[in-house]
C-alpha cells in the first residue's frame, strides 16, 4: 500500500467512513494522526473537502439506503480529491469494485484498520 503524505504540520488528517467503527464510537487517538469518522459516505465529498484530509478510508456497505463505498469514491474523485483513498472491506468483490471506483487500495477487512493506523501514524511522526 503507498503511505499518505501530510499536506502540512506534522499529523496525517484521516476520515473513516463506517458505519460500524461509528456505530461501536470507536476512536482513534494515534500519534501522528488526526481522524475523524463518519457514520456513512452520503456527504464524503462535502466532508473531504471541509476536512482536507490526506487520507481516506471507505466501507463498501454502510447501511440500507446509504450511499456504498464504491459510488462515494468515484464522486470524490470526480470532485478532484487528491488524497489516498484505501478500501475495506472482507468481500474481495467488494474490494475490487472500490479500487475500481479509484481506490488506491484495500485493507481485508476492518480487523485490520487499527494496527494499519498505527503504522501510518509511525510513518507520519517520522516524516516518511
Amino acid at each position: 500500500m503507498r503511505a499518505a503524505r501530510g499536506t502540512g504540520g506534522t499529523e496525517l488528517k484521516v476520515a473513516i467512513f463506517d458505519d460500524v467503527v461509528a456505530a461501536r464510537g470507536e476512536q482513534f487517538h494515534i500519534p501522528g494522526l488526526d481522524v475523524a469518522v463518519f457514520p456513512h459516505a452520503d456527504d464524503a465529498v462535502r466532508a473531504c473537502h471541509r476536512g482536507r484530509y490526506d487520507l481516506v478510508f471507505m466501507d463498501f456497505a454502510m447501511g440500507r439506503g446509504r450511499k456504498d463505498g464504491s459510488r462515494a469514491i468515484s464522486e470524490l474523485r470526480r470532485a478532484g480529491f487528491q488524497g489516498t483513498i484505501i478500501g475495506i472491506s472482507s468481500d474481495p468483490a467488494a474490494n475490487a469494485a472500490m479500487r475500481a471506483a479509484g481506490a488506491d487500495d484495500a485493507l481485508g477487512g476492518k480487523c485490520h484498520l487499527r494496527s494499519y493506523l498505527v503504522h501510518i501514524g509511525e510513518k507520519a511522526l517520522a516524516g516518511s
